[in-house]
């Protein structure tokens, strides 16, 4: 213990001679807004480096990049490479860029300066808020660089805004999802977000979900309104303690929905327990004052277990299931049907709608699993269908216009509409030839021109569905996508032309493309469906299952038995 003791003493006496050695560097008193620093953060001191008396140009201006991460303080860390006076010059103000493949080329050196330039791929952009966005092209920062008391700092102008490299953003930020709830005030809708730091404070996650949405999610989902933390989050043992003010709504529906959002979003990052949860001085729901379990807002999981869904096929224009003796048609019409092209199933697997060719036309069908069906749309050409957040609401591509329908819980009555996709077009011109709606109801992924783009379902001015908060899934993918899916809330897979990885996933967090493996495969892969933790291609000889759940992934393709080329997987609640 003693011993112990002297080398926390030891430790405690470095830091503070490191913290008295950099207190001159000058920064400024107003700095860029920044993701909210943690509560008694620790982060492991190789992430964050010092400049060194030895370090040469080029090493100095890596470990700039490296410590231009930490937002703390106005990007204090990544000062402490600058000058007094390019430190006083620096406006770090807006978004942080993230670059992959970072080189440093010197183009003048001399004994006292050096003229250099950082260039790197553009991989994202990490706003204020901590939504990382992808983003793409070439960075190039022009950079001067002089000896002060014999060691390297960097003396000239720098781009507003920070700049790091992926490989250190990854080691330094955490990503964890907050939860929001969408129109209807029934489904709770995840908003990825990343936090610096070796661990994610809870009073960090709060804060930043009771300061609303990001914008792209605006139109779709509700906001918290003036509610407000008194103070931070309290974790002991297993008791949560969260004091919240503000709340003008009694409501004890609403109330129980703010709980929800706090409870999934904290118990996401790994902080569960018994939450505590005060509203101005009493507890949110008196009924509640013993405190809230992960039970009692079950019903508001954003990512329920249902299982593992049966693999289903329209195979020869039927709708099989694939039981362990192979596929069998299922009961009814689209089982017995030979003219289907694609089909849909509900989560819950009591509801399916199905693409029929019918002459020259082509119509979307719905019924219930194994009985009669009815006519919803029609047109030249549909593709993609899905369900939404239930069974009533579906959506297709009808003629390339995404169209929405919705089914009375009552009677049974199908209307049907276009969406507005007037900001898509905006942002991507070209055909729509895909869309899927995300499990949660809210996302939507489109396939424009061969491009993936993500956007969210809403109201427009006049009252009317539309897509909005529309932006690119991804960069790097350099085939036209031939077919999507979403597997969960949090990833979508895209199949692709060409004979090298023909299967991408693409997180919905803001990071890179990852391409998937590829044995066994034989392109073209043609169709894609996907679950949690299977993903299925159709490619030219069969049907093939990659496994995808976390510490079971396959390094194969492994074929399903007696499925011919042309056969299209359908995973319910995908």
């Amino acid at each position: 213990m003693r011993t112990l003791s002297r080398r926390v003493t030891a430790l405690l006496l470095t830091v503070l001679t490191v913290l008295l050695a950099t207190g001159c560097v000058a920064i400024p008193e107003s700095s860029a807004p920044q993701p909210i620093k943690e509560f008694n953060r620790a982060l492991p001191t190789d992430l964050v480096p010092t400049p060194r008396r030895s370090d040469d140009p080029e090493t100095l201006v890596r470990n700039f990049l490296k410590a231009s991460a930490d937002p703390d303080s106005g990007h204090r860390a990544a000062r402490r490479f600058l000058t007094a006076g390019a430190s006083g010059r620096w406006d770090d103000t807006g978004p942080m860029t993230v670059l992959d493949d970072v080189r440093v080329v010197v183009d003048e050196r001399s004994e006292s300066a050096v003229r250099l330039r950082i260039i790197g791929a553009t991989t994202g952009e990490l706003s204020p808020e901590g939504r990382l966005t992808p983003a793409q092209g070439r960075t190039t920062v022009p950079l001067n660089l002089i000896r002060v008391n014999g060691a390297w700092r960097i003396n000239g102008d720098l781009p507003t805004g920070a700049i790091t490299d992926l490989a250190q953003f990854e080691a330094a930020y955490r990503s964890a999802n907050l939860y929001y709830p969408d129109r209807t005030v029934t489904h709770l809708v995840s908003d990825p977000r990343w936090f610096y730091g070796a661990s994610i404070s809870p009073t960090d996650l709060i804060v930043r979900l009771l300061a609303g949405p990001s914008d792209n999610l605006a139109g779709a989902v509700s906001s918290s309104g003036d509610i407000q933390m008194h103070g931070p989050v309290d974790v002991d043992g297993s008791d949560v303690r969260i004091s919240l003010g503000g709340l003008t709504e009694s409501d004890t529906r609403y109330r129980t929905m703010i709980a929800a959002q706090l409870i999934w979003t904290l118990a996401g990052a790994g902080i569960r327990g018994t939450y505590q949860i005060t509203a101005d001085g009493g507890p949110l729901v008196p009924e509640r004052q013993a405190g809230w379990e992960m039970a009692d807002v079950k019903s508001f999981d954003p990512d329920p277990d249902q299982g593992t869904p049966p693999l289903h096929l329209v195979r020869d224009g039927g709708l099989y299931r694939v039981g362990p003796s192979g596929p069998v048609a299922v009961q009814g019409v689209l089982g017995a049907a030979h003219d289907l092209r694609a089909a849909a199933i509900s989560a819950d697997q009591q509801w399916v709608t199905a693409v029929a060719q019918r002459g020259d036309r082509q119509v979307l069908v719905r019924g219930r699993y194994g009985e009669d069906v009815a006519e919803v749309l029609s047109g030249a050409v549909i593709a993609t269908p899905s369900f939404g957040a239930g069974a009533q609401t579906g959506f297709a591509v009808v003629d390339g216009k995404p169209s929405l329908w919705t089914a009375d819980a009552d009677t049974g009555e199908v209307r049907s509409s276009e969406l507005d996709v007037s900001e898509v077009t905006a942002a991507a011109p070209g055909p729509i030839t895909a869309m899927k709606v995300s499990p949660d109801g809210v996302r939507v992924v489109l396939l424009v021109g061969g491009k993936v783009m993500l956007a969210v379902i809403s109201t427009n001015d006049r009252g009317l569905p539309a897509l909005t908060g529309v932006y690119p899934a991804a960069y790097g993918i350099d085939t036209p996508v031939v077919s999507l899916t979403w597997g969960g809330p949090e990833s979508v897979y895209v199949a692709r032309q060409g004979e090298e990885t023909p299967v991408m996933r693409i997180p919905l967090s803001g990071l890179p493309v990852v391409p998937m493996v590829s044995g066994n495969l034989k392109p073209p892969v043609l169709s894609i469906a996907a679950g949690r933790s299977s993903v299925f291609v159709g490619d030219s000889r069969t049907v093939l299952v990659l496994r995808t759940s976390s510490g079971a992934q396959d390094q194969y393709w492994t074929g399903v038995d007696d499925v011919a080329a042309g056969t299209v997987p359908v995973v319910p609640g995908s």
